[in-house]
C-alpha cells in the first residue's frame, strides 16, 4: 500500500490523502467477494456453491464491483490513517475509479485532522476569584423563601377583597397588537417580579375579583421573548379569582416542616448557612475556571476545523432540544430567531472546543492522569448525590459511554487545579448578596431525595 498526504490550508488540519492498494490485495479481496456469493446464491445449471468465476460475473459483476469498492475504500483508509497517525475528526470525502481485478486500486480522501496545540503558557496568569461570604441577609432571604413555600393558601370569596402583595391571582391576558401573549386563567403572584410580562405582578395589586385594567407594558432588551425585546405596548388584565397567602411563624415547628431532620430555628440557620457557603464556593470555583479558561484561550492560539466546532455545536443543540422536550418547551419558541441562535451557539461550541484541546494538552504535558480511585471517587459522590448505588451509576454510565466524558471532567478539574495553584488569585466581593432565583437556592430543596 502506497500512501501520500497533502496539506489543503494553511493550518495543517485539512488533509487530502492518496492510497494505492497493490493489485494482490485488490485480487485477494475480489476472491473472498466471490467466495460469499458463491455460498450464499444458487444459480441454474450449476449445484450451489460449484458455478464459475466467469459465471458469477455474469449475473454478479455491478454488485462485485460495488462491493469491492466499499471494502477497499473501508479497511485500507483505516490502515492508512492508522499508518500515517492521523487523528480524523470529520467525516471523509472519498473519490475513486471502479476497482479492476489485476490491477492496482487508487483513492483519495479529504479529511480534517485534530489540531497540533503548541502550548505558549498556562500559569502565571491574574486570575479573579467572587467572594464565597455567606451574609445573615442571603440566609434570612431563603427562610423567607421557605416560609413562603410553607404559607397557607385560601381561596377567596369576598369580591370586595383588594389584592395584596404575596397573593395568588389567576387572569386573563389580552394584547390586540401582539396576540401571542394573550392567556386565559394563568396564575400570576401578585408583588412579585416574575411572570412572562414586565410589571403585571405589580399592576394588579389592589385589584378585586372581577375587575379588569389596561396596563402599559415595556419588555426590556434582555426579556428571554426575543421577538419581544424593547417592545412597548397596552395589555388588558381581568381578575378571575384570587388565593390569598397567610405566612407561618418562625418557631421550631416552622423548622421541622421547612426541612427534614431539623428540629430548631437555630439549627435551621445554621444548615442553610452551610449549605449557602458549599453552593457560593462552588459558584466562585465556576468563576475563576471561567476566568482561567478564557486567559488560556487567548493566550495559546489554535486553528481548529470547522468541522470540529459543528459536530461540538450539533451535541449542544440536541442536548438542549431533548431537555425543552422533556418539559414540553419547543426550540423554536424559546428561539424564535433560529439565525441569532445558531451564532450564539458557534460561538459556545467553538470556545469549548478550543478549551478542550489546550485542556488535553496541558495534561498531556504536565503528566496529569485519570486513575481508578479517581473514577471511584467520582462515581461515589454521583451515587450519594442521587441515593443510588454506586454499581448502577457506574453500569448506566457504561451504558451510555459516559465514563470517558466523566474521565475528561476529571482531568479538567485536575487541569484547573494546576493552573489556579500556579497563577495569582485575587478574592473579589462581587453578587455575594444575590444568588439566582431558583437556581442553587436552598429553600428550593426540602432536603428530601430529588425523583
Amino acid at each position: 500500500m502506497k500512501v501520500v498526504v497533502k496539506d489543503l490550508d494553511g493550518a495543517n488540519t485539512a488533509k487530502e490523502m492518496e492510497v494505492v492498494v497493490p493489485k494482490e490485495d485488490v485480487n485477494k479481496m475480489a476472491s473472498e467477494i466471490y467466495d460469499d456469493i458463491i455460498k450464499t446464491v444458487t444459480i441454474k445449471g450449476f449445484r450451489k456453491g460449484k458455478a464459475p468465476r466467469n459465471v458469477i460475473r455474469m449475473y454478479y459483476g455491478d454488485y462485485v464491483v460495488s462491493e469491492l469498492s466499499k471494502r477497499l475504500v473501508s479497511e485500507y483508509f483505516d490502515k492508512a490513517i492508522k499508518e500515517q497517525g492521523l487523528l480524523v475528526v470529520s467525516a471523509p470525502e472519498f473519490a475513486n475509479d471502479s476497482p479492476k481485478e489485476g490491477k492496482d486500486f487508487k483513492f483519495t480522501a479529504k479529511f480534517d485532522v485534530k489540531p497540533e496545540v503548541k502550548l505558549e503558557k498556562y500559569t502565571g496568569f491574574d486570575l479573579k476569584k467572587p467572594s464565597a461570604y455567606v451574609s445573615d441577609n442571603m440566609v434570612d432571604d431563603v427562610i423567607k423563601r421557605l416560609r413562603e413555600n410553607l404559607a397557607e393558601i385560601n381561596d377567596v370569596e369576598d369580591r370586595e377583597y383588594m389584592i395584596n402583595e404575596g397573593d395568588f391571582v389567576a387572569v386573563d391576558i389580552t394584547c390586540n397588537d401582539y396576540p401571542g401573549l394573550n392567556r386565559e386563567n394563568v396564575t400570576v403572584e401578585a408583588g412579585s417580579d416574575k411572570g412572562f410580562i414586565p410589571g403585571l405582578a405589580s399592576a394588579i395589586v389592589g385589584l378585586k375579583i372581577g375587575e379588569a385594567k389596561d396596563i402599559e407594558v415595556v419588555f426590556p432588551d434582555d426579556h428571554f421573548m426575543e421577538n419581544m425585546r424593547g417592545v412597548e405596548t397596552n395589555i388588558d388584565v381581568v381578575i378571575r379569582s384570587v388565593r390569598s397567602r397567610t405566612l407561618p411563624e418562625l418557631n421550631d415547628d416552622f423548622a421541622k416542616r421547612a426541612r427534614d431532620g431539623i428540629e430548631s430555628m437555630e439549627e435551621l440557620k445554621s444548615t442553610i448557612r452551610s449549605e449557602l457557603e458549599e453552593r457560593m464556593e462552588n459558584n466562585a470555583r465556576s468563576a475563576l475556571e471561567k476566568d482561567a479558561g478564557e486567559k488560556l484561550i487567548e493566550a495559546n492560539p489554535i486553528n481548529i476545523p470547522e468541522s470540529m466546532v459543528k459536530v461540538q455545536a450539533g451535541l449542544m443543540i440536541r442536548g438542549l432540544s431533548q431537555r425543552l422536550m422533556s418539559q414540553g418547551i419547543k426550540l423554536e419558541d424559546l428561539y424564535p430567531d433560529p439565525e441569532a441562535f445558531k451564532e450564539d451557539t458557534l460561538k459556545e461550541a467553538e470556545r469549548i472546543v478550543r478549551q478542550s484541546l489546550i485542556m488535553e494538552a496541558i495534561a498531556d504535558e504536565v503528566g496529569i492522569e485519570v486513575e481508578d480511585d479517581d473514577l471511584d471517587k467520582e462515581i461515589s459522590s454521583m451515587a450519594q448525590r442521587y441515593n443510588v448505588p454506586p454499581e448502577e451509576v457506574r453500569k448506566t454510565l457504561e451504558e451510555r459511554g459516559g465514563i470517558e466524558d466523566l474521565k475528561f471532567s476529571i482531568i479538567e478539574k485536575k487541569v484547573f487545579d494546576y493552573i489556579i495553584d500556579n497563577s495569582n488569585v485575587e478574592e473579589i466581593d462581587e453578587g455575594s448578596e444575590s444568588m439566582e432565583e431558583g437556581k442553587d437556592d436552598p429553600s428550593t430543596d426540602s432536603g428530601r431525595t430529588d425523583e
